[in-house]
């Protein structure tokens, strides 16, 4: 079994893979203050629970896009499973031809992301990946990563709403029944997803219109579930584990190299 672990700003998800299937998943909060003691210990108890043996592990793979924590989750994973885990970065062989300006600037998210995509998706295909951020990642017909977009998440937009305005509060961040809303609670809720929504909506639009003709859209990250039913656009293709297989894909190819 391979354990996958995607480091994001907001919280780390582990999985573990066998065949390319995720058989568990597990999440828990990103905290910068951790030592790799206790993110180990933490990482350990949340296997457990899962029935993982770590010292049965055949590789770990790990996507990272916060720098200051990737050394610190690196060798609480060693810790608790006695292997150095591979991350997704320079000199790690994707398969991905990045056609950026500087290809060393795409998270590993991104990567993962995309390289799945491309495996499983017809071309060219965007994903979503909504998050802390909402990050679309762009491969046009050719197999080429070309770009993305880079949108402040679900939460972004909710803490940005209430820190800045005084009347209003937090809210459960669950989409109305309408738009058209006749209370404040409910009136941000519609702002907070159907606004994400329609963003995504236009994002792709426009996306499209520059890649000259439609494209595969895949989304995945822990809000897609509340704001991808909310778009006008019903085509998209919801895929929760798209970045662990990602990572899995990614791993396999290195240990053939």
């Amino acid at each position: 079994m391979l354990l996958t672990v995607d480091l994001s700003n907001s919280r780390i998800t582990l999985a573990g893979l066998e065949d390319g299937a995720v058989r568990f998943s597990c999440q828990m909060a990103t905290v910068k203050t951790r030592t790799a003691d206790e993110y180990a210990a933490l990482m350990q108890l949340l296997l457990t629970r899962q029935g993982a043996d770590c010292a049965a592990l055949d590789g770990c793979i790990l996507a990272s896009v916060v720098p200051e924590l990737t050394l610190v989750l690196r060798q609480g994973l060693e810790l608790l499973t006695g292997i150095a885990p591979m991350v997704v970065g320079p000199g790690v062989k994707t398969g991905l031809n990045i056609r950026l300006d500087d290809p060393s600037e795409l998270g590993g998210d991104f990567v993962a992301a995309a390289v799945a995509a491309q495996a499983d998706y017809p071309l060219p295909v965007i994903t979503v990946d909504m998050d802390t951020a909402i990050g679309l990642g762009v491969t046009d017909g050719q197999g080429r990563y070309i770009g993305g977009v880079i949108a402040p998440g679900v939460l972004a937009s909710a803490a940005a709403l209430t820190s800045r305005a005084s009347l209003l509060h937090n809210v459960v961040l669950k989409a109305p029944s309408h738009i058209i809303c006749k209370n404040t609670d409910e009136s941000m809720r519609s702002g907070i997803i159907y606004g994400a929504a329609a963003m995504l909506d236009g994002l792709l639009a426009g996306m499209e219109e520059e890649l000259g003709g439609p494209a595969t859209v895949v989304a995945t990250g822990v809000w897609a579930p509340a704001v991808i039913p909310c778009c006008r656009r019903k085509d998209i293709h919801l895929d929760g584990d798209l970045i662990h297989r990602g990572l899995w894909l990614i791993w396999k190819k290195n240990q053939k190299s």
